[in-house]
């Protein structure tokens, strides 16, 4: 049976002809770049050593010796430009309770709500910068700090094992790896354990704005009542909810993802 009409090699070194399904034609091309493996490569015209996937580059890089994300890290993109334009919007809200509650103390909270909006679309920016780098030009980086590498074999039932409903960790045979398949592709997860830290204590000082929000809302509902008090206790109640809600939410969901920022006490299949 013949071979379908394509592009196949030359016999020369980065040159290819096109077979026609039947013969050889006289057409031929350079052939084009392959992508190389995922892997740590030294972005091309820089001393970074950053994760490439396969496709593209990630806000990964080795940092003093460790594999680390990018102090500005969000992937995707699009949720952090998102989430800025979330905290923008609380902060617009919050700006004008201030404004119309005349209280200095109400003016921190603004503040506070827009510095996280800039913060979120500063990093969505990062990470689509990072993404449009040049391809990897060098060989891969192989150093103790980052193995052992998905695709290493050391025993048997070596593979891909989910670890939540949306994350993947790789099992050599003997020992698990820090290395997560997600939809975005295979990521480091060199900084779980950090991570899970600060996802628990993000979560419960969301929940402590949410208890502030409820004390104002309460502190308006015992005052005289007027204007003031009435947007007290309508903003207090809002943010009770709001932020209540945020705060178990990320609580609820570091903790789903458990095992997938640490790494399993078990082996395959999780028990």
């Amino acid at each position: 049976m013949s071979a379908p009409q394509g592009w196949y090699d030359a016999g020369t070194p980065g040159r290819q002809r096109w077979w026609d399904g039947v013969q050889w034609t006289a057409h031929e091309r350079t052939a084009p770049p392959t992508a190389p493996s995922m892997g740590w490569y030294q972005v091309p015209g820089t001393t970074d050593v950053r994760w490439w996937d396969g496709v593209i580059w990630t806000p990964y890089r080795v940092r003093k010796g460790k594999p680390r994300p990018d102090a500005l890290a969000v992937e995707p993109p699009a949720v952090g430009l998102v989430l800025g334009i979330v905290f923008f919007i609380l902060a617009m809200l919050q700006l004008l309770a201030a404004v119309i509650t005349q209280s200095p103390g109400n003016f921190a909270l603004p503040v506070v709500l827009m510095s996280i909006a800039v913060i979120w679309v500063l990093g969505a920016a990062h990470t689509r910068a990072v993404r449009r780098l040049p391809a990897p030009q060098s060989a891969a980086v192989v150093d103790d700090s980052v193995q052992p590498l998905p695709g290493e074999v050391d025993g048997p039932d070596a593979g891909w094992y989910p670890v939540t409903g949306q994350a993947s960790r790789w099992w050599t045979g003997s020992r698990w790896t820090w290395y997560l398949g997600t939809r975005f592709g295979p990521r480091p997860g060199h900084a779980g354990p950090r991570g899970y830290l600060t996802s628990m204590i993000v979560g419960w000082c969301v929940a402590g704005i949410a208890v502030i929000g409820l004390v104002v809302a309460v502190a308006g509902s015992i005052m005289e009542q007027g204007l003031v008090t009435g947007f007290m206790i309508v903003f207090g109640v809002i943010f009770a909810v709001l932020f209540g809600g945020l705060g178990a939410f990320a609580l609820l969901l570091t903790r789903a993802r458990r095992n997938a920022m640490l790494l399993p006490t078990t082996p395959p299949p999780l028990r």
